[in-house]
C-alpha cells in the first residue's frame, strides 16, 4: 500500500513556487522544497513522480500567476505599450518567476514560435487587430517586433543589470510601437529594413 500523501499536490507546487520566487527554478529540488514545508523531500516523491513532472507545475503556475499580472492589458490602448508595461514591471517584482517564465522554453526555437507561446500573445494580437485596423499578420507582426524592446528591457531589470523610469519606458516602448507602425503603414518590405545588410 502507496504511503499516505502527508501534503497535497497543490501545497507542494506552492511551496515549489515560493522556493523558485525566493531563489530561482534551479533551487526547486525535493530537499528544498521539503525544507519550505517544515518536513523531509519525501512528500514531494509521494506527490510526485519525479522532480520534472514538479517543475512543469511550477512553471504552469508561474506562467498563470504573470498571465493574470498583465491581462488587464487589453483594456489600454495601444494594448501593446500597456503589456510592455506590465512585462517589465512583473520582471522588476519577480525576477526569478520572470526567467522561469521565459527560460523553461526550447532554446532552439525559434523566434516566432517562443513568441507565440508567451501568456496571452494571441489574445493580444486580436486586440492590436481590433485597436489598429490591421490584419493577423501586420498585428502579429507589430507584436513581434515590439516584443523585443519589451523582452530586452525585461531581461536588464530582471538581471539586475540596470532599471528604468517610467518616462524612460514611456519614450522606448513608444518609439518602438511607433517606429514599427510607421514601417508597416508603409506597406514596403523594404521600409522594415532603415539600414540593409551589405558585405
Amino acid at each position: 500500500m502507496p504511503p499516505k500523501a502527508k501534503f497535497t499536490r497543490e501545497e507542494i507546487i506552492a511551496a515549489a513556487l515560493e522556493v523558485a520566487r525566493e531563489k530561482g527554478i534551479k533551487a526547486v529540488t525535493a530537499r528544498e522544497v521539503g525544507r519550505y514545508l517544515g518536513t523531509s523531500s519525501s512528500p514531494v516523491f509521494v506527490a510526485f513522480g519525479s522532480m520534472e513532472e514538479l517543475i512543469s507545475c511550477v512553471h504552469k503556475a508561474a506562467v498563470e500567476e504573470y498571465s493574470n499580472y498583465i491581462a488587464d492589458s487589453v483594456n489600454y490602448t495601444p494594448v501593446f505599450k500597456q503589456f510592455g508595461f506590465r512585462m517589465i514591471e512583473y520582471a522588476r517584482q519577480q525576477p526569478n518567476l520572470f526567467l522561469s517564465v521565459c527560460i523553461m522554453n526550447d532554446p532552439e526555437q525559434d523566434y516566432e514560435t517562443m513568441t507565440m507561446n508567451m501568456p496571452k500573445a494571441d489574445f493580444c494580437i486580436q486586440t492590436i487587430m481590433k485597436q489598429t485596423g490591421y490584419d493577423y499578420e501586420k498585428a502579429k507582426l507589430l507584436f513581434k517586433q515590439v516584443l523585443l524592446t519589451g523582452l530586452g528591457i525585461a531581461f536588464l531589470v530582471s538581471s539586475k543589470m540596470c532599471d528604468f523610469s517610467d518616462e524612460d519606458l514611456n519614450i522606448y516602448l513608444g518609439m518602438a510601437y511607433q517606429g514599427t507602425v510607421l514601417a508597416i503603414n508603409n506597406l514596403q518590405k523594404e521600409a522594415y529594413t532603415v539600414f540593409p545588410h551589405k558585405k
